[in-house]
């Protein structure tokens, strides 16, 4: 996956001639679809940095930003409020992004931004603050790390590689067969065991069960976790932070989710390296073992549970009203909205995970019961 998508010349994610978002490319994000999704994530981040206490200076970081309108939405929002303080906010933008393709796309959007923007390699080039209040966002973007497949046996857990496909009756040029293939490793290996027991999950699971794990994303993950908790110092206290995770994925692990996306449709993963955007379902337990000793996290909770609740239908009964002359533009906006929260396909296939340093009951993740 790691190729395939982050190749410097060849990679998905790092070639100008790969359409990627929106309805003329491979897929559509939530953010593009509605105004409302980063409204309502703005609102959030909002309620967690009163919470806090209103520190003066903030600092908003996006994992992944894609076309850059997640953070746009969010900034207006922001900016919108710092307007109406006596002392207006003091904000900075860091956005990790690795494709200087996509970074050149969120310069333009983002060229008339009242606040200085920073791009990074990684996280790791983040620091913690000791005065700003750290507001992070990923959006879509720990689906796109690699995962190591394994299968759990008698003899414990082998991993699933990667190996070419040899077939004397498949024409190796046609598109229907992929050249590629997975196949079990016959021994169990040292990677297999780490990342295979990695979790007490893993290791109550059948024999015959496949898995998959991102230890990436662990690593990332336990990233945001000291990026965002509290810092005491003999002579100050850092104010911390808050983040939101919104991803495909659930609360335990999969074994076979790992899928491609080519022109809105589900492709095979070996199905044209390099051209298709690859995909596995989150863990969010596993984001949660990361980092849960650093700082508190809450739920996950779906998608369409947390719009819900954090007021997505009064947002849009308002724009609806304000668009009422153009019967086009508001008909737009309503099925754009619905599809969002639509049980059935985006509200239930992702989920939401929330991160603060304000301990206690946090909206709307406390009214919040899985059944």
């Amino acid at each position: 996956m790691q190729f395939c998508l982050s190749h410097p010349t060849e990679g998905y994610y790092m070639k100008s001639a790969n359409n990627i978002f929106g309805t003329q490319g491979d897929f559509i994000t939530s953010p593009d679809i509605s105004q409302i999704f980063g409204e309502m994530i703005a609102v959030w981040l909002l309620s967690q940095w009163e919470a806090a206490g209103c520190p003066p200076s903030i600092r908003l970081v996006e994992l992944g930003p894609g076309r850059g309108t997640l953070i746009t939405d969010i900034l207006r929002v922001i900016t919108t409020i710092s307007k109406k303080l006596s002392q207006p906010l003091a904000v900075q933008v860091h956005l990790v992004e690795t494709s200087l393709f996509l970074r050149e796309i969120q310069s333009r959007r983002l060229s008339v931004a009242p606040t200085s923007v920073q791009w990074h390699e990684s996280i790791d080039h983040i620091t913690p603050s000791d005065d700003s209040f750290t507001m992070l966002v990923a959006h879509e973007f720990f689906d796109a790390l690699p995962v190591h497949v394994f299968r759990k046996t008698e003899e414990g857990w082998k991993e699933m590689m990667v190996s070419s496909r040899i077939n004397k009756f498949e024409d190796a040029n046609s598109e229907q067969y992929p050249r590629l293939q997975h196949v079990l490793s016959p021994e169990t290996t040292a990677i297999s065991n780490i990342f295979g027991n990695s979790s007490s999950r893993f290791q109550s699971l059948p024999v015959g069960s496949d898995l998959e794990v991102s230890p990436t994303s662990f690593r990332l993950a336990r990233k945001v976790g000291e990026l965002l908790a509290k810092r005491e110092t003999p002579t100050s206290s850092s104010p911390g932070g808050c983040g939101l995770i919104i991803d495909y994925g659930r609360d335990h692990a999969f074994g076979s989710s790992r899928r491609g996306f080519k022109d809105h449709d589900v492709v095979d993963i070996f199905y044209r390296p390099g051209e298709c955007d690859l995909t596995a379902n989150v863990d969010f337990a596993y984001l949660k073992e990361a980092m849960q000793d650093l700082i508190p996290v809450y739920g996950p909770m779906s998608q369409n549970t947390f719009l819900s609740q954090m007021g997505f239908t009064i947002r849009l009964e308002r724009l609806l009203q304000s668009n009422q002359g153009d019967q086009a533009k508001t008909d737009r906006i309503f099925e754009g909205a619905k599809r969002l929260i639509d049980p059935v396909h985006m509200g239930e296939e992702y989920s939401v995970m929330g991160i603060s340093t304000n301990e206690g009951p946090i909206h709307p993740f406390s009214v919040y019961h899985p059944q």
